[in-house]
């Protein structure tokens, strides 16, 4: 794969659509964190799994005080609250014993869905970003937001654009695209109060495959591969539940990024039905300039 040209870019990276999230002073709503020892990697650092369940939890204590009164009164249908997409991307490293702020505020908002954002900041300054997609759904499917949740999204509103998270081409769902394959069955665990696997579980099967890829070319070290080789940022695409007890295939491709890092594509599929897809950027280290595995089939 190291001699040909990439293709099927990713689409601008949250790094080129964040900066209105990287100051504080927007943010309606700030709220403290102290990492824990579990949200700690290999090298004592903060790792994008750990984040992602942050912004999860900044997500859920959002404050929906009318929405919550309708649901609660009766006046809306039984629903689910479905994440279609995410993206995070670290700064700076996060520690132990640090204290951190994480910041949240709605992007956009939209038919039936809508849009967070988020900083982590330490003081002033911002070591971590993310954005995201929720979509209200019924069981007929995608639903339109009522006035009442309209109402308090309106309350949280970011004044900044935004842009939308890039959706990934079609080709992408195609499983034969992908040269390397990475089996992951589904854990009890893994299952969150909507009965599908949660969203920080998928983001932990990419990096899974991930570190299987280069562990894999670092001759299996004791520990997985060097933790300066994780990706720091991700663009995650939720095309379908993922659903528990199964067991996925997460297939990967990996090209030299524009920034001398890596790009790993990757898709999770269940037979050849496709129903996650990510893009992960990290560094290169010792692949820079390697061979980095079998020619991928991709066509623009």
């Amino acid at each position: 794969m190291a001699d040909h040209a990439p293709v099927l870019p990713a689409g601008p990276s949250l790094a080129e659509d964040a900066a209105g999230l990287t100051d504080p002073a927007v943010f309606p709503v700030l709220h403290p964190v102290v990492p824990r020892y579990a949200d700690l990697g290999g090298d004592g650092r903060v790792t994008t799994v750990a984040l992602s369940r942050w912004f999860e939890e900044a997500r859920v204590a959002a404050a929906l005080p009318r929405f919550r009164r309708l649901v609660s009164d009766g006046g809306f249908a039984p629903f689910r609250v479905l994440l279609a997409a995410q993206r995070l991307r670290l700064l700076a490293p996060l520690t132990h014993g640090g204290e951190y702020r994480v910041g949240t505020g709605v992007r956009r908002i939209g038919g039936s869905s809508y849009s967070y954002g988020h900083g982590v900041f330490d003081g002033d300054r911002c070591v971590a970003v993310s954005d995201s997609v929720t979509v209200l759904a019924t069981g007929s499917g995608p639903s339109g937001l009522p006035d009442a949740l309209r109402t308090d999204l309106a309350a949280l509103v970011l004044e900044e654009p935004g842009g939308a998270p890039p959706r990934p081409e079609s080709a992408r769902h195609e499983r034969a695209r992908y040269p390397v394959g990475h089996a992951v069955v589904s854990r009890i665990g893994d299952v969150d109060t909507n009965r599908h696997v949660n969203n920080a579980a998928v983001l932990s099967w990419y990096a899974d495959a991930v570190a299987a890829w280069q562990s894999a070319r670092l001759d299996d070290p004791d520990g997985g591969p060097p933790e300066e080789l994780a990706a720091t940022a991700w663009e995650v695409q939720f095309v379908a539940e993922v659903a528990h007890p199964r067991t996925y295939d997460v297939a990967l491709a990996v090209d030299p990024a524009p920034d001398g890092g890596l790009h790993y594509r990757a898709g999770i599929f269940a037979g050849e039905r496709c129903v996650g897809l990510a893009d992960g950027f990290g560094a290169a280290g010792p692949f820079a300039g390697r061979g980095l595995g079998p020619r991928s089939a991709w066509r623009a």
